[in-house]
């Protein structure tokens, strides 16, 4: 059932469980007051805490190589196979930006509350220094309240990571999955969950591990990246790609240069 409300906030009662509410909205400004001092705030990162500020790097681009490849008859391991080193490339130089001011400025209100705020992505542990150096370009540092200061693996499928406060799920993973596992592995578990990510898919997963664990959740499934001004192009993103190879050949024959002419001058003295 779903009912519409105010301030473009959509609920969806979860049909089997009385501690658990799906929301959906477009503001975060409808989250702030889900949170208080019982809950943990779980946070996706991309399309949810930020986008990708260029074309070449931003989630899209990811998106669209892998719909290529299915509509070729490439199974999705096959394909993050052949397009991922192009992604992990493309993380080490793209910035991002958050999609909502306000968002920054809750996690930052809530961690100086002591509330407990944990990145919760399904990227993979090979990006997990990109994705820190582009959270960190946010003024976001999720150690600061993290549910846990280690750093450790999780025994899943594919490989998986919690590392300064953010929990990286992978690519083949799924987040319900490997949420529970992480509890597990921290002998904890919050007294309320609000988990917010631009997936309904994720919110829908985490909620029957908290439905089942009976711990209350709010689910947000959060559709600003529907709403934002465009940043991607697959033109654009494409031809930014060509030209950091060229710049990265360019850097490569300096390099071998250098080396060579540092050889020499060695070899004469």
């Amino acid at each position: 059932m779903i009912k519409k409300f105010l301030f473009n906030l959509l609920i969806i009662c979860a049909p089997f469980s009385t501690n658990a509410t799906i929301l959906e909205t477009r503001h975060i400004a409808n989250v702030i007051p889900l949170v208080d001092s019982e809950t943990w705030f779980l946070v996706d990162l991309d399309n949810t805490l930020f986008e990708g500020a260029e074309a070449y790097g931003h989630a899209a681009w990811f998106y669209d190589a892998v719909n290529d490849g299915l509509e070729d008859g490439l199974s999705k391991e096959e394909i993050i196979n052949i397009f991922y080193p192009r992604w992990i490339a493309s993380q080490k130089t793209c910035p991002v930006k958050p999609l909502e001011k306000e968002f920054i400025s809750f996690i930052t209100d809530l961690q100086n509350q002591g509330i407990v705020v944990m990145g919760f992505t399904h990227r993979q542990p090979v990006i997990a220094d990109s994705t820190i150096r582009q959270v960190n370009s946010l003024n976001i540092d999720f150690t600061l309240t993290a549910p846990s200061e280690e750093v450790f693996s999780l025994e899943a499928k594919n490989p998986t990571l919690y590392q300064n406060g953010i929990l990286f799920v992978g690519d083949f993973n799924k987040k319900g999955e490997i949420f529970s596992k992480f509890l597990n592995h921290i002998d904890d578990a919050p007294n309320k969950i609000v988990f917010i990510d631009d997936k309904l898919k994720n919110v829908e997963e985490v909620e029957s591990v908290a439905d089942r664990l009976g711990i209350p959740y709010t689910g947000v499934h959060y559709t600003a990246i529907d709403h934002a001004a465009p940043i991607y192009s697959r033109e654009i993103a494409e031809e930014q790609y060509r030209l950091y190879k060229e710049r990265e050949a360019a850097e490569s024959v300096k390099d071998i240069w250098e080396s060579w002419t540092v050889f020499t001058w060695t070899d004469d003295r």
